[in-house]
C-alpha cells in the first residue's frame, strides 16, 4: 500500500426515507451490512460501512431518511442524519427517480458549496432511459460534482459511483483497519437484525414502536451456541399482545427468522432468547430514547 498516494474520507450519504441508500451501501461495500425493507424509515441510526480498497478507503455513512419529524424519535434521526455533514469529506445525495417527493427534494437541498457533492439517480430501472438522460441533464451544471445514474438492488451503475466517489476523497491514509466493515459493534447488528424481521413480519404502525436492545451476548465454550438475550420494547400493552401473538406464534416466528440471520452473520451456532416489554410512549419521551442509545437533540434536553 503506498500510503502517499492513498485516498480516504468520509462520505455522508443522504436522501428521503425508502429511496435506496443503504441498498446502496450495501452494494458499495459488498455485503449486507445496512437493514432493508420495503417499509419507509427502516434506518433510524447512521451506520458507518468502510470500503476499502488498494489505493482508497470510503467511510460511508448510511443515515435516517430525511423527513419533516413529528415526534422526538423522528428529530433524533433528523439530527442524526444531518450531523454527518460536519464530518463528511464527500456528500453524496440519493434520489429516487420514481418518487416525485424525492425529485422535488432534492431541488430544495442544494449542493454543498464547500465540499464536493455527488448526485446519484437511483431506480432508473424504474423509467425509461431516455427519461433518465433528461433528469441527469437537468441537474448537471447545478453545484454537483457529478450526476450518477444507478440502481443500487441490481448493482448497475455502482461501481462507476463507487469510482467516481473515490476520485473526490482527500489524501490520506486509512482512517480504519482495512480489513473491518464497520466500527459498530456485534450487538448492534444483531439488534437491528431482528428489528428487521418485526419490521417483515409485523403489520399496520406495530412494527414502529418497536425498538430492539441486546442485553447478553455469551461466548459459550464446549461447541454450546453463543446466548443472545434482546429485548423487544413497544409503546402499549395492546402491541405487546400483537408482537408476543396467539399462544406465542409471532415472537417465536420473529425469534426463528432473527436467528437464522444472525446465525450467518456470525457464521455460527445462535440461542437466541427474546423477552417482550412495554416502554410506555418511548418515541415521544427524551429519557427513554436516551435509555434505547438514540442521540437526543440538544434542544430536546
Amino acid at each position: 500500500m503506498d500510503e502517499s498516494r492513498f485516498r480516504a474520507g468520509f462520505v455522508a450519504i443522504l436522501g428521503l426515507p425508502n429511496v435506496g441508500k443503504s441498498t446502496l451501501l450495501n452494494a458499495f461495500l459488498g455485503e449486507r451490512l445496512s437493514i432493508v425493507t420495503p417499509r419507509a424509515q427502516t434506518t433510524q441510526r447512521r451506520l458507518l460501512g468502510i470500503c476499502s480498497g488498494p489505493s482508497h478507503q470510503a467511510v460511508f455513512i448510511d443515515t435516517p431518511g430525511l423527513l419533516e419529524p413529528r415526534d422526538p424519535l423522528q428529530k433524533s434521526m433528523r439530527a442524526e442524519a444531518m450531523s454527518t455533514l460536519d464530518d463528511a469529506d464527500v456528500v453524496l445525495a440519493v434520489v429516487d427517480v420514481g418518487f416525485g417527493p424525492s425529485i422535488e427534494w432534492v431541488d430544495s437541498f442544494p449542493a454543498p458549496a464547500d465540499r464536493p457533492a455527488l448526485l446519484c439517480l437511483n431506480k432508473v430501472d424504474r423509467i425509461s432511459p431516455a427519461e433518465g438522460e433528461r433528469l441527469a441533464a437537468g441537474w448537471s451544471g447545478r453545484g454537483w460534482a457529478g450526476v450518477h445514474r444507478t440502481s443500487a438492488d441490481r448493482g448497475e451503475g455502482v461501481q462507476r459511483m463507487l469510482d467516481a466517489i473515490v476520485d473526490l476523497l482527500p489524501e490520506s491514509p486509512p482512517l480504519y483497519p482495512v480489513d473491518e466493515l464497520s466500527d459498530a459493534p456485534v450487538r448492534d447488528f444483531v439488534a437491528e437484525m431482528i428489528r428487521e424481521t418485526c419490521l417483515e413480519e409485523l403489520s399496520e404502525e406495530v412494527p414502529y414502536a418497536v425498538a430492539i436492545r441486546v442485553e447478553q451476548f455469551r461466548e459459550r465454550g464446549g461447541g454450546r451456541p453463543t446466548y443472545i438475550e434482546a429485548r423487544v420494547f413497544v409503546e402499549r400493552e395492546s402491541q405487546k399482545g400483537i408482537v408476543v401473538g396467539a399462544g406465542g406464534r409471532m415472537i417465536r416466528k420473529i425469534g426463528m427468522r432473527s436467528r437464522e440471520k444472525i446465525e450467518r452473520f456470525l457464521d455460527r451456532r445462535v440461542y437466541l432468547e427474546l423477552r417482550v416489554k412495554v416502554l410506555p410512549n418511548w418515541r415521544r419521551k427524551t429519557n427513554h430514547l436516551r435509555l434505547l442509545g438514540f442521540r437526543v437533540p440538544s434542544e430536546e434536553t
